[in-house]
């Protein structure tokens, strides 16, 4: 998988405005597009990578076209290895006895709070969904030991508290392994197929 060193998010409440964004954004400088199109509750979504330099010029570029549609963006130098890597559809496994969960209102301000949390602690990030199947929302859970969790919640929240975007948070200190086990393999309903927790009844 290719690191882009910088990313930008661009999200638009206008679908042929975010397309129109895209096409200014791509042809204004070198840089990527990672994925783009609309989402669950109307918006057009652009993600775009590249060099420092080529995205911030594409993403200044893309604000302006997209000026009066615009819900949420983001430009993020030097992004997070596993932040990049969650963004283009990555899973971890969770690697201690606590998880830690999420949830924005936005994509952009998701991958915002995770990437602070993932560069100001020692954690997992076990999986990062944004807009899709989550009614244009975005979850990102965390996994580590108890006190880097709860670190990195932290972090995020107070990265993201003041937009108005921040919508719940927790930390389960020892998450049982039956969901453990369910949360590493999806967090997607229809993804995740019946089974008998174990030790239930049957």
């Amino acid at each position: 998988m290719r690191q882009y060193p910088a990313i930008a998010i661009l999200e638009i409440s206008s679908i042929p405005t975010g397309i129109a964004t895209a096409d200014s954004m791509v042809k204004n400088s070198p840089i990527t597009i990672l994925k783009s199109g609309t989402v669950h509750n109307g918006k057009f979504v652009i993600f775009i990578g590249g060099s420092v330099a080529s995205v911030e010029e594409s993403y200044n570029k893309g604000l302006t076209v997209a000026s009066g549609f615009l819900i949420d963006h983001i430009y993020l130098p030097f992004i997070h290895s596993q932040v990049h890597d969650s963004i283009l559809g990555e899973r971890r496994k969770c690697i201690g006895e606590a998880m830690g969960i999420i949830e924005t209102s936005t994509i952009s301000s998701i991958v915002y709070a995770a990437d602070s949390a993932l560069k100001g602690t020692n954690i997992q990030l076990v999986e990062l969904r944004s807009a899709d199947d989550i009614g244009g929302k975005g979850i990102a859970i965390f996994s580590g030991a108890t006190e880097e969790v709860e670190t990195a919640v932290e972090i995020s929240k107070s990265t993201v508290a003041d937009s108005g975007y921040w919508l719940s948070d927790i930390v389960i200190p020892r998450i049982a392994s039956e969901m453990k086990d369910q949360v590493e393999h999806s967090t997607t309903f229809s993804k995740n197929s019946l089974m008998n927790l174990k030790g239930g009844e049957l």
